[in-house]
Protein backbone atom coordinates (compact mmCIF):
# COMPACT_ATOMS: atom_id res chain seq x y z
CA UNK A 1 0.00 0.00 0.00
CA UNK A 2 1.38 3.53 -1.03
CA UNK A 3 2.23 5.81 2.06
CA UNK A 4 -0.67 7.84 3.55
CA UNK A 5 1.16 10.81 4.06
CA UNK A 6 1.74 10.81 0.49
CA UNK A 7 -2.32 11.77 -0.40
CA UNK A 8 -5.11 10.81 0.97
CA UNK A 9 -8.63 12.21 -0.08
CA UNK A 10 -10.50 13.37 2.99
CA UNK A 11 -13.87 13.51 3.18
CA UNK A 12 -16.69 14.99 5.80
CA UNK A 13 -18.34 13.45 8.51
CA UNK A 14 -21.20 14.83 10.13
CA UNK A 15 -20.36 13.08 13.70
CA UNK A 16 -17.01 12.46 14.49
CA UNK A 17 -16.11 9.89 17.69
CA UNK A 18 -12.36 9.32 18.53
CA UNK A 19 -9.98 8.59 21.86
CA UNK A 20 -7.01 10.65 21.57
CA UNK A 21 -5.19 8.22 24.12
CA UNK A 22 -4.66 4.57 23.39
CA UNK A 23 -8.35 2.56 23.92
CA UNK A 24 -8.75 -0.92 25.66
CA UNK A 25 -11.03 -1.67 23.13
CA UNK A 26 -9.62 -2.55 19.38
CA UNK A 27 -12.85 -1.49 17.76
CA UNK A 28 -11.50 2.28 18.52
CA UNK A 29 -9.04 4.91 16.84
CA UNK A 30 -6.48 7.16 18.20
CA UNK A 31 -5.93 10.98 16.76
CA UNK A 32 -3.44 13.23 17.84
CA UNK A 33 -4.80 17.01 19.36
CA UNK A 34 -5.52 19.00 17.77
CA UNK A 35 -8.39 17.51 15.99
CA UNK A 36 -8.77 17.71 12.06
CA UNK A 37 -11.41 16.12 9.72
CA UNK A 38 -8.13 15.50 7.86
CA UNK A 39 -6.22 13.51 10.90
CA UNK A 40 -10.01 11.86 11.51
CA UNK A 41 -10.10 10.45 7.78
CA UNK A 42 -6.62 9.25 8.10
CA UNK A 43 -6.88 7.47 11.50
CA UNK A 44 -9.83 6.29 10.27
CA UNK A 45 -8.06 4.89 7.21
CA UNK A 46 -5.63 3.31 8.47
CA UNK A 47 -7.68 1.42 10.89
CA UNK A 48 -9.79 -0.19 7.80
CA UNK A 49 -6.06 -1.43 6.38
CA UNK A 50 -5.24 -2.96 9.45
CA UNK A 51 -7.92 -4.23 11.10
CA UNK A 52 -8.15 -8.20 10.83
CA UNK A 53 -11.49 -9.42 7.78
CA UNK A 54 -13.22 -11.11 10.77
CA UNK A 55 -13.66 -8.01 12.67
CA UNK A 56 -15.13 -5.63 9.54
CA UNK A 57 -18.44 -6.22 10.44
CA UNK A 58 -18.09 -6.07 14.73
CA UNK A 59 -15.90 -2.56 13.54
CA UNK A 60 -19.11 -1.04 12.20
CA UNK A 61 -21.39 -2.19 14.50
CA UNK A 62 -19.65 -0.63 17.21
CA UNK A 63 -18.72 2.91 14.97
CA UNK A 64 -22.96 3.26 14.19
CA UNK A 65 -23.45 2.63 17.91
CA UNK A 66 -21.55 5.74 18.76
CA UNK A 67 -23.37 7.70 16.45
CA UNK A 68 -26.36 9.79 16.55
CA UNK A 69 -26.96 9.24 12.53
CA UNK A 70 -25.51 6.05 11.76
CA UNK A 71 -26.86 5.93 8.37
CA UNK A 72 -25.17 9.51 7.58
CA UNK A 73 -21.81 8.16 9.39
CA UNK A 74 -21.23 5.14 6.96
CA UNK A 75 -22.45 6.74 3.93
CA UNK A 76 -19.34 9.36 4.53
CA UNK A 77 -17.01 6.06 5.31
CA UNK A 78 -18.11 4.53 2.21
CA UNK A 79 -17.01 8.10 0.23
CA UNK A 80 -13.70 7.98 1.93
CA UNK A 81 -13.45 4.14 0.68
CA UNK A 82 -14.40 5.14 -2.98
CA UNK A 83 -12.60 8.69 -2.54
CA UNK A 84 -8.93 6.46 -2.14
CA UNK A 85 -9.32 3.66 -4.35
CA UNK A 86 -6.02 3.99 -5.44
CA UNK A 87 -4.59 2.81 -1.92
CA UNK A 88 -6.03 -0.56 -2.47
CA UNK A 89 -3.06 -1.13 -4.74
CA UNK A 90 -2.64 -5.02 -3.60
CA UNK A 91 -4.68 -8.08 -4.13
CA UNK A 92 -4.96 -8.58 -0.43
CA UNK A 93 -6.04 -4.99 -0.33
CA UNK A 94 -8.45 -4.83 -2.85
CA UNK A 95 -10.13 -7.89 -1.44
CA UNK A 96 -10.04 -5.91 1.67
CA UNK A 97 -11.44 -2.93 -0.09
CA UNK A 98 -14.20 -5.01 -2.02
CA UNK A 99 -14.99 -6.65 1.93
CA UNK A 100 -15.61 -3.58 3.68
CA UNK A 101 -17.46 -2.04 0.91
CA UNK A 102 -19.98 -4.84 0.61
CA UNK A 103 -20.15 -5.23 4.54
CA UNK A 104 -21.12 -1.00 4.33
CA UNK A 105 -24.29 -2.16 2.08
CA UNK A 106 -25.41 -5.06 4.22
CA UNK A 107 -25.18 -2.46 7.41
CA UNK A 108 -26.76 0.15 5.64
CA UNK A 109 -29.57 -1.73 4.62
CA UNK A 110 -29.57 -3.36 8.51
CA UNK A 111 -29.74 0.44 9.53
CA UNK A 112 -32.83 1.74 6.76
CA UNK A 113 -34.74 -1.88 7.80
CA UNK A 114 -34.48 -0.62 11.37
CA UNK A 115 -35.22 3.29 10.81
CA UNK A 116 -38.55 2.49 8.93
CA UNK A 117 -40.38 0.32 11.06
CA UNK A 118 -42.80 1.41 13.60
CA UNK A 119 -41.78 1.57 17.51
CA UNK A 120 -43.40 -1.99 18.93
CA UNK A 121 -46.45 -0.78 21.21
CA UNK A 122 -45.89 -3.14 24.53
CA UNK A 123 -49.39 -3.38 25.74
CA UNK A 124 -49.47 -3.70 29.62
CA UNK A 125 -51.40 -6.95 30.19
CA UNK A 126 -53.10 -7.22 33.97
CA UNK A 127 -54.08 -10.53 32.82
CA UNK A 128 -56.01 -12.71 29.82
CA UNK A 129 -57.27 -15.63 29.18
CA UNK A 130 -58.65 -17.78 25.85
CA UNK A 131 -61.47 -15.28 25.17
CA UNK A 132 -59.98 -12.08 26.49
CA UNK A 133 -57.26 -9.69 27.37
CA UNK A 134 -57.06 -6.95 30.50
CA UNK A 135 -55.57 -4.06 30.25
CA UNK A 136 -56.30 -0.74 33.01
CA UNK A 137 -53.90 0.83 30.76
CA UNK A 138 -55.74 0.60 27.62
CA UNK A 139 -58.81 1.78 29.55
CA UNK A 140 -57.18 4.54 30.06
CA UNK A 141 -56.67 5.47 26.80
CA UNK A 142 -60.19 4.43 26.33
CA UNK A 143 -61.63 6.61 28.87
CA UNK A 144 -60.31 10.27 27.55
CA UNK A 145 -63.80 9.17 24.76
CA UNK A 146 -66.08 10.12 27.75
CA UNK A 147 -66.87 13.23 28.45
CA UNK A 148 -68.81 13.39 31.68
CA UNK A 149 -68.25 11.71 34.80
CA UNK A 150 -71.01 9.37 34.88
CA UNK A 151 -70.03 8.07 31.61
CA UNK A 152 -66.55 7.21 32.63
CA UNK A 153 -67.48 5.59 35.67
CA UNK A 154 -69.97 3.67 34.03
CA UNK A 155 -67.35 2.78 31.45
CA UNK A 156 -65.41 1.21 34.69
CA UNK A 157 -68.22 -0.65 36.26
CA UNK A 158 -69.18 -2.48 32.95
CA UNK A 159 -64.96 -3.49 32.63
CA UNK A 160 -65.52 -4.95 35.99
CA UNK A 161 -68.62 -6.49 35.26
CA UNK A 162 -66.94 -8.20 32.66
CA UNK A 163 -63.86 -9.10 34.36
CA UNK A 164 -65.80 -11.32 36.83
CA UNK A 165 -67.97 -12.90 34.66
CA UNK A 166 -64.82 -13.83 32.30
CA UNK A 167 -62.02 -13.57 34.72
CA UNK A 168 -58.42 -14.22 33.82
CA UNK A 169 -56.74 -17.51 33.70
CA UNK A 170 -53.21 -15.92 33.39
CA UNK A 171 -52.70 -12.80 36.11
CA UNK A 172 -48.95 -10.27 35.71
CA UNK A 173 -47.44 -10.39 38.50
CA UNK A 174 -45.93 -6.85 37.66
CA UNK A 175 -49.83 -5.18 37.60
CA UNK A 176 -52.51 -4.74 40.57
CA UNK A 177 -55.34 -7.03 39.91
CA UNK A 178 -57.59 -5.39 36.82
CA UNK A 179 -60.72 -4.85 38.89
CA UNK A 180 -58.77 -3.24 41.48
CA UNK A 181 -57.35 -0.56 39.39
CA UNK A 182 -60.79 0.36 38.10
CA UNK A 183 -62.33 0.25 40.78
CA UNK A 184 -59.51 3.17 42.05
CA UNK A 185 -60.21 4.99 39.29
CA UNK A 186 -63.82 5.61 39.91
CA UNK A 187 -62.92 6.70 43.11
CA UNK A 188 -60.58 9.06 41.91
CA UNK A 189 -62.99 10.12 39.83
CA UNK A 190 -65.89 10.68 42.24
CA UNK A 191 -63.87 12.49 44.50
CA UNK A 192 -62.42 14.74 41.33
CA UNK A 193 -66.26 15.50 40.53
CA UNK A 194 -66.82 15.97 44.47
CA UNK A 195 -63.79 18.68 44.34
CA UNK A 196 -64.77 20.44 40.87
CA UNK A 197 -68.15 20.90 42.02
CA UNK A 198 -66.75 22.87 45.30
CA UNK A 199 -65.03 25.29 42.97
CA UNK A 200 -67.57 25.62 40.58
CA UNK A 201 -70.07 26.50 43.61
CA UNK A 202 -67.24 29.18 44.74
CA UNK A 203 -67.50 30.38 41.75
CA UNK A 204 -70.90 30.54 41.22
CA UNK A 205 -71.15 32.69 44.91
CA UNK A 206 -69.19 35.30 43.01
CA UNK A 207 -71.21 35.75 40.15
CA UNK A 208 -72.96 38.83 39.66
CA UNK A 209 -76.95 38.92 39.50
CA UNK A 210 -78.96 36.58 41.12
CA UNK A 211 -79.81 33.28 39.14
CA UNK A 212 -83.54 32.43 38.02
CA UNK A 213 -84.88 29.23 39.83
CA UNK A 214 -86.05 26.66 37.51
CA UNK A 215 -89.70 25.25 38.04
CA UNK A 216 -89.55 22.52 35.35
CA UNK A 217 -87.32 19.55 35.09
CA UNK A 218 -83.93 20.64 34.47
CA UNK A 219 -83.78 17.68 31.68
CA UNK A 220 -86.30 19.88 29.35
CA UNK A 221 -84.28 22.97 29.88
CA UNK A 222 -81.09 21.22 29.34
CA UNK A 223 -83.16 20.16 25.67
CA UNK A 224 -83.76 23.46 24.85
CA UNK A 225 -79.60 24.60 24.94
CA UNK A 226 -78.91 20.84 23.31
CA UNK A 227 -80.88 21.90 20.00
CA UNK A 228 -80.16 25.14 20.20
CA UNK A 229 -76.67 23.80 20.03
CA UNK A 230 -77.02 21.74 17.02
CA UNK A 231 -79.79 23.01 15.68
CA UNK A 232 -78.43 25.01 12.38
CA UNK A 233 -80.31 28.30 11.45
CA UNK A 234 -80.66 29.37 8.22
CA UNK A 235 -77.20 30.61 7.28
CA UNK A 236 -75.95 27.10 8.09
CA UNK A 237 -74.24 28.31 11.02
CA UNK A 238 -75.00 26.59 14.94
CA UNK A 239 -77.26 28.93 16.33
CA UNK A 240 -75.35 28.56 19.88
CA UNK A 241 -71.57 27.96 18.66
CA UNK A 242 -70.98 26.55 22.40
CA UNK A 243 -69.36 23.47 23.80
CA UNK A 244 -70.66 21.73 26.10
CA UNK A 245 -68.79 23.26 28.95
CA UNK A 246 -69.43 26.24 27.79
CA UNK A 247 -73.24 25.62 27.86
CA UNK A 248 -73.02 23.73 31.22
CA UNK A 249 -71.31 26.92 32.56
CA UNK A 250 -74.33 28.85 31.41
CA UNK A 251 -76.68 26.69 32.07
CA UNK A 252 -75.29 26.89 35.76
CA UNK A 253 -74.24 30.50 36.32
CA UNK A 254 -77.66 31.37 35.05
CA UNK A 255 -79.79 28.88 36.63
CA UNK A 256 -80.77 27.29 39.62
CA UNK A 257 -82.75 24.84 41.90
CA UNK A 258 -86.26 26.39 42.67
CA UNK A 259 -85.22 26.25 46.44
CA UNK A 260 -82.46 28.77 45.35
CA UNK A 261 -79.22 25.73 45.57
CA UNK A 262 -77.00 25.08 42.94
CA UNK A 263 -77.31 23.24 39.84
CA UNK A 264 -75.53 19.91 39.45
CA UNK A 265 -72.88 20.95 36.72
CA UNK A 266 -72.31 16.48 35.94
CA UNK A 267 -76.32 15.87 35.51
CA UNK A 268 -76.21 19.50 33.18
CA UNK A 269 -73.30 17.95 31.36
CA UNK A 270 -75.41 14.58 30.81
CA UNK A 271 -78.25 16.04 29.43
CA UNK A 272 -76.55 17.89 26.93
CA UNK A 273 -74.74 15.16 25.96
CA UNK A 274 -75.60 13.74 22.52
CA UNK A 275 -73.90 10.39 23.31
CA UNK A 276 -76.89 10.27 25.82
CA UNK A 277 -80.73 9.44 23.85
CA UNK A 278 -81.96 8.85 27.41
CA UNK A 279 -81.25 12.37 28.67
CA UNK A 280 -83.51 14.01 26.38
CA UNK A 281 -87.50 14.40 27.62
CA UNK A 282 -90.32 12.79 26.09
CA UNK A 283 -91.37 14.30 23.02
CA UNK A 284 -94.62 15.23 24.12
CA UNK A 285 -92.81 17.56 26.82
CA UNK A 286 -89.95 18.33 24.05
CA UNK A 287 -90.06 22.74 23.39
CA UNK A 288 -90.29 23.24 19.51
CA UNK A 289 -87.62 25.89 18.90
CA UNK A 290 -88.43 26.02 15.16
Amino acid sequence: MKNLNQKLVSTVFNEYIYKINKSEIELDFVIDLPFTMEKYCEALFKKIIHIGLSESSAFLDYQCSLVKQPILWINSLEKLIKENLNHFDTRPLHHRQVKFVSEISIKRHELMEKASKPLRYEKKLNGYNAEKEYSFATVKELLVAYETSDEKISFLQNQIYDYKQSPPDFLSTKEQPFDLQCQIEIERIEKQEIHNQKIKEKKNALVTGKKLPVQADLKILCDIYFKMINKKSRNGKRMFPWTIAQATDHICNSFCEADGSALNSSTVRTYLSSSKPESRPKIEREFDID
